[in-house]
């Protein structure tokens, strides 16, 4: 598999880390992966892009879901980190990444985002893994209080889902008040929201307000 990470302007993005999480069926991978014998089989290898945001890696994967045979996600300082599905189809294949700038919002004030076919899966990497949604990110510096994030879809539109980065300065229970809303007891701090949309939904934006009380 090879491909490039290029950034939302469409630069290449050097020295960007590329890693690939798999079943692994045998055979040799390039770089060396990583396989713990307590994970059965799971395995995961990592390198970096070159100067024209190029990257290449070979592995031989196994089923791991009707969407892929794994996924890779990039990310790099100063960007929010790209998740996608390995492609499913034959050898070689290729998948490129794209990474968003990240680009805060203070609390009180609003943003607009696009969820479509090419938004990054939805994943902290951490504890938080909806992969059968697609999810674009809100970063939001706040100070303490009671912070709600509301996504108003265009007239007629469903309400997205909106999920929460599993690590923040929580002061309590996350709660939500309404459908495509959520009243996070915040300490302080930058926190980050995903908002989520089934994976194959048509393309749709989506009016983001953020309120601190």
């Amino acid at each position: 598999m090879s491909g490039r990470v290029l950034d939302q302007n469409g630069a290449p993005v050097s020295g960007a880390l590329v890693e690939v999480d798999y079943m692994s069926a045998g055979g040799v991978s390039n770089p060396p992966s990583h396989c713990p014998a307590q994970l059965s089989g799971f395995c995961w290898l990592a390198t970096r892009t070159n100067e024209l945001g190029e990257y290449s890696v070979e592995f031989e994967p196994r089923t791991w879901s009707g969407r892929g045979l794994g996924y890779v996600y990039s990310l790099a300082e100063g960007y929010e980190a790209d998740v996608q599905w390995v492609p499913t189809g034959p050898s070689p294949v290729v998948r490129n990444m794209r990474l968003r700038f990240t680009r805060s919002i203070p609390a009180g004030e609003s943003t607009v985002v696009s969820v479509d076919a090419t938004s990054r899966l939805c994943t902290d990497l951490e504890d938080l893994w909806v992969l059968d949604s697609r999810c674009e990110i809100v970063v939001i510096e706040s100070g303490e209080g009671m912070l709600t994030v509301e996504a108003r879809p265009a007239a007629g539109s469903p309400a997205p889902t909106i999920l929460w980065y599993t690590g923040g300065n929580y002061a309590g229970f996350i709660t939500r008040p309404a459908p495509g809303a959520v009243a996070i007891p915040v300490r302080g701090g930058t926190y980050r929201v995903l908002v989520a949309v089934p994976e194959g939904a048509p393309s749709q934006q989506f009016n983001v307000t953020t309120t601190l009380r």
